[in-house]
């Protein structure tokens, strides 16, 4: 109720454990607005979320009185109460500052509000901050903000309006920890005075790193406990799927049992595709699943259908999807304290932890919720104990400028007005105090370093700031040209040479002999071993793959080979190498590389032509400036650029980043001298996407064709993938497989070549275009069988799914183009149709 009053004056933030009544605050908040004839906007972070909202919405207050906007799904628009996801309202306030409107809403609630400091997306909650006019209210909710205060301090530096904080930090449930020793023996995990003194003696070094979670045992402990149903988290998919086969029948009523059958066969009348399902019969057997980013979204959504209304004894999840599951269990088993952030393994924090224990304890059946700690090789209980004691970790701003960010603010705003925009960004504000501790410094730095600016061709520090990171980039690029030419000249080289029954010695001076073609794509050739003893297999002669970089020489062509049967006659050869070595010769290209190799010469040409175009061939301190030595002015540049980082704050640092974007889309035609967009940056701002220069480009080139949907929508899905999968195997067997379809990818690629060079050039990021991405999703587009395009893109169900729907939003926003692009976009607008079918769609 005290939010609920603190909303009638001001902006409020609420933080509360999760199954605190959060959402009842919100739900009320909307009945107050909605019965005086207001409008009132629920965002979440994610579709599911916002599904399971709609729903729920829809119970309290009438379908005709409730719309959705989530991209997938768009209905009743107009309704006074719209739930969505975040990034649908960011792309509203774009579209009222280009109308010069205001957004016709009275309150807008953020629920998981502490996606403000997500690394990925946080961007899109702080846009959504500033941009939303002050006489909207604001209803923030989250269970994990330890900075709370300085977030309502900033609000209400930002909207010049009072914003108050509603905090609790009592648990509906109260938690209860635990650890479970090897033996099967629980006991509590800490006292008053710290860690159990028991538990310290059992140490991860006792436990083999391969060693599997006793699974079985600890769901007979949790049962004879009575502390079921559970949620397990471990370390990777392949664990939960494991686990789940290592679970046995339950002992449960018969009635229990068929009421756990029903359900199960009304939700798979409703999503039939998953009476296929790999592990449909475990879940039938042992009422346990695997919920993770690689499952089908039915799967996972059945799954958390059947927890909610308690059939299931055991979830086993990921951690990383500890924020977005949606069903309190009694224990939160928690199997390691590390978890893998995508590219390496980290120690859980405060806030990981505080998502994961959220939901232990069922309100309204647990009068205690449990989490559980169990010993192993990536368990540190001190810190599971700790991390449960310590508050949450503090939202920092996420805010960075991208391209799509620009053209959209372009649309209502000059340049001069986005930087005063950057400077009520979250980020200046934490960072308004940094400069007044490091400016002396700064200043000495520069001084010293004034000393040698005369020396430098650059002439000034500030041209320097700028010449110096682009030269560095250029530098690389070349190099990494270099070595592809090299890499391409040795593959056309062995490809030539390394025919059957030719000689050569590796680099550890062993003699071989070639018996097959080489695999140019592997870059190896597969050869009989010359050397004392000659090893046998089975009934032939043993081979090696050996790779073409560990080739010394090549040698002698001797033919016809023996058959790889004969011994006798290769145990000749191979005395005849011992003895008798041959005699090396050069390896000479003989044929055409697998790439041409005049365009990696032209690119090497290129870049070579744009680093002579820099002034730091002639200066005097190139290599104290770009190698590091020791002269002086190597130290002093270092520091006053150290120093120059720190002291700038966030809003000159966005503002620099801003031109930087500026520039780059003046010099492509997207925006014209003044900074006003021009015809094709007003219709460019429309793909409010990671890549939306690629996309439009490919779109000034017409490389994606207007007559083909499915070939449209193949076309798009390389540009939503953030990085390679698959390496150059996988892409000359589908080229290989796949002809005609390679044709258009790679004339697509050839088209962006010189845009992605320039972006390369200036620092941006440019996705990898994996072909895969274009064979799987061309031939699901042409009706192809689910399991087919499975095997075509090698990944899991999960990630498949998210590949299609990505791919799918990304194609909305080429169908937004209708006006400019009619064709195109009723391209895909059908392309749209063909690939959001079972089982990809959840609705």
């Amino acid at each position: 109720m005290q939010a609920l009053e603190k909303l009638d004056a001001s902006d409020v933030l609420v933080t509360a454990p999760t199954g605190a009544g959060k959402t009842y605050i919100a739900v009320e908040a909307i009945r107050k607005v909605f019965g005086r004839g207001g409008k009132s906007w629920y965002a979440s972070p994610l579709k599911a979320l916002s599904n399971s909202k709609y729903e729920e919405f829809i119970a309290d207050f009438g379908a005709s009185n409730v719309g959705i906007l989530t991209g997938d799904r768009k209905e009743n628009a107009q309704a006074p109460i719209i739930v969505g996801t975040t990034e649908i309202l960011r792309n509203q306030l774009y579209d009222t500052m280009h109308r010069g409107e205001d957004l016709e809403v009275d309150l807008v609630v953020l629920d998981e509000a502490h996606y403000l400091g997500d690394e990925d997306r946080g961007v899109v909650w702080e846009e959504v901050l500033i941009y939303l006019p002050p006489r909207v209210k604001l209803l923030l909710l989250s269970a994990t903000v330890e900075n709370a205060g300085d977030i309502c301090a900033w609000l209400e530096w930002l909207r010049r309006s009072p914003c108050s904080w509603v905090n609790t930090e009592e648990r509906p449930v109260p938690l209860f920890p635990l650890f479970v020793f090897p033996s099967g023996e629980l006991t509590p995990l800490g006292t008053r005075r710290g860690l159990f003194a028991k538990i310290r003696g059992v140490e991860p070094g006792s436990f083999s790193r391969n060693e599997f979670p006793n699974i079985p045992g600890l769901m007979e402990v949790l049962d004879r406990a009575n502390l079921l149903p559970a949620i397990f988290f471990l370390k990777s998919r392949a664990d939960c799927d494991r686990a789940i086969s290592l679970c046995g029948a339950p002992r449960r009523k018969s009635e229990e049992v068929k009421q756990f059958h029903r359900r199960l066969s009304g939700l798979l009348d409703s999503f039939p595709f998953l009476r296929n399902h790999q592990h449909l019969s475990i879940l039938r057997e042992t009422a346990v699943g695997a919920h993770h980013g690689g499952q089908l979204p039915h799967w996972k959504l059945l799954l958390e259908r059947l927890m909610q209304q308690g059939h299931l004894r055991a979830i086993f999840s990921t951690s990383t999807v500890a924020a977005g599951v949606n069903f309190p269990a009694r224990t939160v088993v928690v199997l390691q304290s590390d978890r893998f952030n995508g590219r390496e393994f980290l120690e859980l924090t405060a806030t990981d932890l505080l998502q994961m224990t959220g939901r232990a304890g069922r309100r309204g059946m647990d009068e205690i919720g449990f989490a559980l700690v169990v010993p192993g090789p990536f368990q540190n209980p001190q810190l599971i104990h700790d991390l449960l004691k310590s508050p949450p970790n503090p939202i920092t701003s996420q805010i960075r400028v991208n391209h799509s960010m620009v053209l959209n603010l372009l649309l209502s705003h000059a340049p001069e007005e986005i930087r005063t925009l950057f400077g009520a960004s979250l980020a200046t504000f934490q960072n308004l105090h940094r400069e007044k501790d490091i400016s002396r410094e700064l200043d000495e730095a520069r001084i010293e370093l004034d000393k040698y600016i005369p020396e430098t061709a650059c002439g000034s520090v500030e041209q320097l700031a700028e010449i110096r990171p682009r030269y560095d980039a250029l530098r690389e690029m070349r190099r990494r040209a270099k070595k592809n030419l090299r890499r391409q000249t040795t593959s056309g080289s062995m490809g030539s040479l390394l025919v059957p029954g030719r000689v050569f010695r590796s680099r550890r001076g062993t003699p071989y002999i070639a018996v097959a073609h080489p695999q140019i794509s592997r870059r190896s050739v597969e050869a009989v071993r010359l050397a004392e003893p000659l090893r046998f297999r089975r009934d032939h002669v043993r081979t090696h793959h050996v790779v073409f970089h560990r080739i010394m020489d090549l040698g002698e062509l001797i033919t016809p080979l023996p058959s790889l049967k004969n011994r006798q006659e290769w145990e000749a050869l191979m005395f005849e190498a011992t003895e008798h070595p041959p005699r090396p010769m050069r390896c000479r290209p003989e044929g055409e590389p697998t790439m041409p190799v005049p365009d990696a010469v032209r690119e090497i040409n290129e870049l070579t032509v744009q680093l002579a175009a820099l002034p730091c061939g002639t200066c005097a301190l190139f290599a104290p400036c770009l190698k590091g030595t020791s002269h002086p002015f190597t130290a002093a540049l270092q520091r006053h650029f150290e120093y120059r980082a720190r002291v700038l704050t966030i809003q000159d640092q966005l503002w620099q980043s801003f031109l930087k974007h500026l520039r780059l889309l003046g010099d492509e035609g997207y925006v014209d001298a003044a900074g006003r967009l021009t015809r094709d940056g007003t219709w460019a701002s429309k793909l409010r996407l990671d890549q939306p220069l690629l996309i439009s480009e490919g779109i000034r080139r017409n490389a994606f064709p207007a007559e083909d949907p499915e070939l449209l929508g193949a076309l798009i899905a390389p540009f939503v993938m953030d990085r390679e999968r698959h390496g150059d195997i996988q892409l000359s067997s589908l080229v290989w497989k796949f002809p005609g379809l390679a044709k258009p990818f790679f004339r697509m690629l050839h088209s962006l070549q010189p845009l992605r060079e320039r972006l390369q050039a200036e620092g941006f990021s440019v996705p990898p275009m994996p072909f895969w991405a274009t064979a799987t999703v061309y031939h699901w587009a042409g009706g192809s069988s689910w399991q087919t395009v499975r095997e075509i893109s090698g990944m899991d169900e999960g990630d498949l799914a998210m590949l299609i729907l990505r791919t799918a939003d990304h194609l909305r926003q080429i169908e937004s183009l209708s006006e400019t692009h009619p064709s195109l976009a009723a391209a895909a607008r059908r392309a749209i149709e063909l690939i959001l079918r079972e089982p990809v769609l959840v609705e």
